[in-house]
């Protein structure tokens, strides 16, 4: 009878704590997204993850099924209502934070074809200053977000400077040192960056590339984790790069020199809702 009990009471801890888990998942879920479309790729994730490890993930899911219908059946004790009082509080708090969480606008073709033609000579104005301002064979990446810097990468042939908080001035400028950058270049880059409608880039100088046409990259727009971007190649693409192109649902070729490109963690979120569609009418204008 003291084993039976003691079995009972310890799977009652396991099941407390495993439910108390999910709901710190959400709550933490909730406050590290910048939006809802990137709590919603979070959450495709993890079914993803869950799909490739069903045999792990099944048992927990049958036990969290299991522990609901379990407590929602009279008689209800006090540990009965508090674990039902969790069930109901993960599901409440997964809506709360959708509800609360700011609607991104969605990216697509269209959209980043109308920004181009508007803001193309400013685009390529930037990398061009950005270029001439880097040592040779530097790089820099510089990506915000809600107007707060997220990645600072800054590369020469010997090593790469990357932060994502700067702590202090002095070492925002021995940063930028590595690639022959002042502060001063730095905020002509900025307001380029704003001119141009841009919110990060990923240029090198002289980039010199055995595998591909060398291009720069400037960001366009965040959908939850994913970013949209404009790849602008220094020279037309060669039909084998052309035809990748087209192929792959997260790009799509603009012109011979001008792709439209779509990163991201959360595979639902990835590519162009439009690709098709525009990828058909751009040959058709051709």
């Amino acid at each position: 009878m003291k084993i039976k009990s003691l079995l009972r009471y310890s799977y009652r801890v396991i099941e407390f704590l495993f439910i108390l888990s999910i709901t710190a998942g959400i709550v933490s879920m909730g406050l590290s997204s910048h939006d809802s479309a990137e709590m919603i790729g979070m959450l495709m994730t993890n079914i993803g993850a869950m799909a490739w490890l069903w045999f792990i993930s099944l048992p927990l899911l049958l036990i969290v099924f299991a522990s609901f219908l379990r407590c929602s059946i009279p008689p209800l004790s006090i540990y009965k209502k508090v674990v039902l009082s969790l069930h109901l509080l993960n599901v409440v708090l997964w809506f709360v934070f959708y509800i609360i969480l700011p609607k991104p606008e969605p990216c697509d073709a269209a959209m980043m074809e109308e920004h181009y033609k508007n803001h193309q000579d400013d685009m390529y104005d930037l990398v061009r200053y950005v270029r001439s301002s880097l040592d040779d064979s530097c790089s820099i990446v510089l990506q915000y977000r809600d107007n707060e810097l997220q990645v600072l990468s800054i590369a020469n042939n010997s090593e790469r400077k990357t932060c994502t908080c700067i702590k202090n001035q002095e070492e925002f400028d021995m940063i930028l040192h590595t690639a022959g950058l002042s502060m001063q270049e730095m905020t002509v880059i900025q307001e380029k960056m704003h001119k141009a409608g841009i919110i990060g880039i990923d240029i090198k100088k002289n980039p010199i590339s055995r595998w591909m046409t060398a291009k720069s990259e400037l960001q366009f727009r965040w959908f939850g984790s994913n970013i949209y971007q404009f790849a602008l190649y220094d020279c037309p693409l060669t039909e084998k790069e052309r035809n990748e192109i087209l192929r792959l649902h997260q790009f799509i070729l603009y012109n011979d020199s001008v792709v439209f490109e779509s990163y991201g963690d959360y595979y639902d979120l990835r590519g162009f809702p439009d690709k098709d569609k525009y990828q058909s009418l751009n040959e058709v204008n051709k």
